[in-house]
């Protein structure tokens, strides 16, 4: 007596070990930008030149005094400078590529694999700089409290003063607000009058915000947004508004080093770069932290 097949209608599901599955070219993770490092000080460590930089200054301000006729002054005042000093440290990042993971891929890992690691390189210098903002001893801001463009206002008004117990001098302009987007939509909404205005809107920063979102210049400030400033757990994200002489940043002749090796061993290729860079706070008058809620916006 014949066999027979399965009865009913043919579908995909029984064509399962037939029906091929198309792999497209594989997406990259999207790096958000990085550029706080055109905002800070920079000095650099030539081979031999060791591990550490000091930064010299002469912070004393001599005084003139009244004198009388026929009288020596007799009372010279020293120049002695106060001195900071930096160290260079060591960063890296490893990739290791199997021959099988890169004969049984049609994605060119190798190139993959190099510029994963140049953009984790470059990211990590500028998470060490955002970190530093939360070093400055002055807050314009406060937790839990909504940023507002005032602030912005004050920062200038204080740093070109020095008018200020801790700022005895005026902090050198150029100034820059590095702000987590967050923040800046608070200022959005400060600004607002979009509904409750007649077309068109008037002219000033309404239209401009509504137009272009961000303002590169408000009360005499940049205003830069960085999506890396790190929120914590309290849903606050710090800030800053500071002098290009408020951090500074050591670069050496190895900013960037990439290396390849191959293990026989393991029948694989060994990258590795490495970075040797140097943070931190060159002169803290000359910046304000700028603590503020940054709870994703609904």
């Amino acid at each position: 007596m014949p066999t027979y097949a399965p009865g009913g209608n043919t579908t995909t599901a029984d064509l399962t070990n037939v029906l091929p599955t198309i792999i497209s070219p594989a997406r990259e993770y999207i790096e958000k930008k990085t550029f706080v490092t055109e905002f800070v000080t920079k000095v650099k460590l030539a081979d031999g030149d060791g591990l550490s930089v000091n930064m010299p200054k002469f912070g004393q301000v001599l005084q003139a005094q009244a004198l009388a006729e026929n009288v020596p002054i007799s009372n010279p005042q020293r120049l002695i400078p106060s001195t900071q000093q930096f160290t260079a440290g060591e960063v890296g990042c490893e990739v290791i590529l199997t021959d099988r993971a890169i004969q049984r891929t049609p994605e060119a890992m190798m190139a993959r694999a190099g510029r994963f690691i140049g953009n984790a390189m470059r990211r990590k210098k500028e998470e060490d700089i955002i970190a530093l903002f939360a070093g400055f001893s002055r807050d314009l801001g406060a937790a839990g409290a909504a940023y507002s463009s005032t602030k912005l206002a004050a920062a200038y008004t204080r740093l070109s003063a020095g008018s200020e117990a801790g700022q005895d001098e005026p902090a050198p302009m150029p100034y820059a607000a590095i702000l987590h987007p967050y923040h800046w939509y608070d200022v959005l909404i400060e600004a607002d009058t979009i509904g409750s205005n007649a077309a068109p809107i008037p002219t000033g920063l309404t239209q401009r915000l509504s137009e272009d979102y961000v303002v590169q210049g408000l009360f005499g400030i940049p205003v830069d947004l960085h999506p890396l400033i790190p929120i914590d757990v309290q849903a606050d994200a710090i800030g800053a508004v500071l002098s290009r002489e408020a951090l500074l940043l050591i670069n050496t002749a190895h900013s960037m080093k990439r290396e390849q090796e191959r293990n026989i061993h393991l029948r694989a290729w060994d990258i590795v770069v490495t970075s040797q860079y140097g943070t931190g706070e060159l002169e803290d008058q000359f910046g304000f932290a700028v603590t503020a809620d940054a709870t994703p916006p609904i």
